[in-house]
This record gives C-alpha cells, sequence and structure tokens, in this order.
C-alpha cells in the first residue's frame, strides 16, 4: 500500500462510521456533483460515488492514481491529477446538476487557499465539508471578540452559515498526527454579497485591516487610506471606536466600515 507522504499532508481515515458521519452533512440529493479534493486513497471517494451521481475527484499524488482506479471501480468518477490551487473550479460545474457541493480532507499546509478558492465559487455551489486541524476551525468559526476571529473569520462567515459539526480525535488517521481535526460545514448564501458593490474587494479589505491585529483598527484602515484625519471620519461616521482592534469588529461593522470608505473614495 502506497505510504502516506508528509510533503502532501497526507492523514488518510480509516474508520467506516467516520466516513459516512462525515458524508452525511451533506444534502443527500443524489443528483448531485460533488467535487472531492485530496480523495487519497478513496475512503470517502467510494462511499461518495455509491450516494451521488458525480464524483470528480482532484489528488495531486500521482501515485494515487492506480490505487483510486483499482478502489473504485464506479463510472460516475472522474479522478484529475493535479494540484487544486491551479485547476479552475468554474470549468468543473456543470449546469445539468441541482446540486453542487466542495468536500475535502484538507492538506493543512493549504487549507487557507482551499477555502478562499472555494469562496470564490460561492454563488454557483450550495455546501462545502472540509476536514481541517482543530485549531483552524476553530479559527474560522471564531466571532468578533473571541481571540481567535481573524480575516478568513470574517470572509467565511460572510458568504455562508457556519456550523463546526463535531471534533475528529486523531487516532483515527493513519498515519497518526500530532493533532484533532475538526470538520466544518459552509451553507453558501447570497445575503450579505449584495450589501456591497464588490465582494471580491470587500475580502481583501478585511484582510488587510488584519495585517496587524494588535494595532487598532485606525491604524489598520490608516495604512488603507493613507490619511489618518479620513480614517477618523469614517470610523466617526458608522460609530466604530477608534481604539477597537480587528478582533473587536463584528461582520457587519465591516461591511458598513468597507461602504463607507468606498462612499469617500467616490
Amino acid at each position: 500500500m502506497e505510504p502516506a507522504k508528509k510533503k502532501f499532508g497526507q492523514n488518510f481515515i480509516t474508520d467506516k462510521n467516520l466516513i459516512k458521519k462525515i458524508i452525511n452533512i451533506l444534502d443527500q440529493e443524489p443528483d448531485h456533483l460533488i467535487i472531492e479534493i485530496g480523495p487519497g486513497r478513496g475512503a470517502l471517494t467510494l462511499e461518495l460515488c455509491n450516494r451521488f451521481k458525480k464524483v470528480v475527484a482532484i489528488e495531486i499524488d500521482s501515485d494515487m492514481e492506480m490505487i483510486l482506479k483499482s478502489n473504485i471501480p464506479n463510472n460516475n468518477l472522474d479522478l484529475i491529477i493535479n494540484d487544486v490551487l491551479k485547476i479552475n473550479f468554474e470549468n468543473l460545474i456543470k449546469d445539468k446538476y441541482n446540486r453542487i457541493s466542495i468536500i475535502s480532507n484538507t492538506p493543512y499546509y493549504i487549507t487557507s487557499e482551499i477555502i478562499f478558492k472555494t469562496l470564490k465559487i460561492s454563488q454557483k455551489i450550495n455546501k462545502a465539508v472540509f476536514m481541517v486541524q482543530k485549531e483552524v476551525a476553530e479559527r474560522i468559526c471564531a466571532k468578533a471578540n473571541e481571540k481567535n476571529y481573524n480575516n478568513l473569520s470574517v470572509a467565511c462567515q460572510f458568504y455562508s452559515n457556519l456550523k463546526y459539526e463535531f471534533t475528529v480525535k486523531k487516532n483515527l488517521f493513519t498515519p497518526i498526527p500530532k493533532v484533532d481535526s475538526a470538520i466544518i460545514s459552509m451553507s453558501f448564501i447570497q445575503d450579505n454579497i449584495g450589501k456591497v458593490n464588490d465582494d471580491i474587494k470587500f475580502v481583501s479589505f478585511v484582510r488587510k485591516l488584519f495585517n496587524n491585529k494588535r494595532k487598532t483598527i485606525l491604524n489598520n484602515l490608516t495604512n488603507i487610506t493613507n490619511n489618518k484625519q479620513k480614517s477618523l471620519k469614517v470610523l466617526d461616521e458608522i460609530k466604530i471606536d477608534s481604539n477597537k482592534r480587528p478582533e473587536n469588529i463584528s461582520l457587519n461593522e465591516f461591511i458598513n466600515l468597507f461602504n463607507e470608505v468606498q462612499n469617500e473614495k467616490n
């Protein structure tokens, strides 16, 4: 059996009950396109193929190709051997499917990149289920005024209804990783996208405001506007205390702040 490769952050799931529990989080409509990132040896993939009409699995490790093809005889699997960060998701999405979901036992070293890539197509998919390191899951699901709250938390909450589903103990993987993992689900919503004139710019704006979490929102905003007085005026206009730090600002306040800065430009 092909061993796990550290460079790809591979840790394989072996527990069949866990596999079913993870897949049960997805909407169970059979007429469904599932995009799986990092299938590994195919533990999740086989169950996905048994339940859903079409599965596209993206695997970076070419050594897994023959294993996947021999383990999964189903003709509803499309296997792509490539780096997921090089894949154009839009090309994978087919209009003929009623629902589209993404699922991944996410390689820890590219977790944020995969999630941000998913958010960019959030208007075209219904749900994402990610297995990530427990600490990362807590960060993603953190709310304002919690220590783990960051720009990824804000972005995920902007695009989706987030849920920390459950913790996965490290001894359920082969090889056993150093830390526990967790399953999070994201049910995508359109509500917030209409509140800003450019959602991609909004996410970039929030990321810049978190560049230095120790600094006040005023200092971080001034780094964007290059004008402290203008930044003070903007914060005063929408009633945000200039001494607050980015981790104290709620999603709605970030939206208001972005819109006010945009208005000031016009």
